[in-house]
């Protein structure tokens, strides 16, 4: 058996540094664009180049985007 060093790619909140892989069977994809379209796929957010997962972002009553602070989650 041999051990060898790979590349891979996920994608991470911009905001707590999650990976979109978290909770999941897979450790990261050949492409950085599949990695993306999975995070997408989950819920996710890109908004201005910036990923975040479900849980760093809400939308309040009137449909307006709320990025929660990574510190404490709470809205900006």
């Amino acid at each position: 058996m041999s051990i060898k060093k790979v590349e891979m790619f996920t994608a991470i909140c911009d905001n707590c540094g999650k990976s979109a892989d978290d909770g999941t069977e897979y450790a990261g994809w050949n492409e950085d664009t599949f990695a993306e379209v999975i995070a997408m796929e989950a819920g996710w957010l890109n908004e201005n180049d910036l990923h975040y997962c479900t849980d760093c972002f809400d939308y309040d009553d009137e449909d307006n985007l709320i990025i929660k602070t990574k510190e404490t989650k709470t809205p900006l």
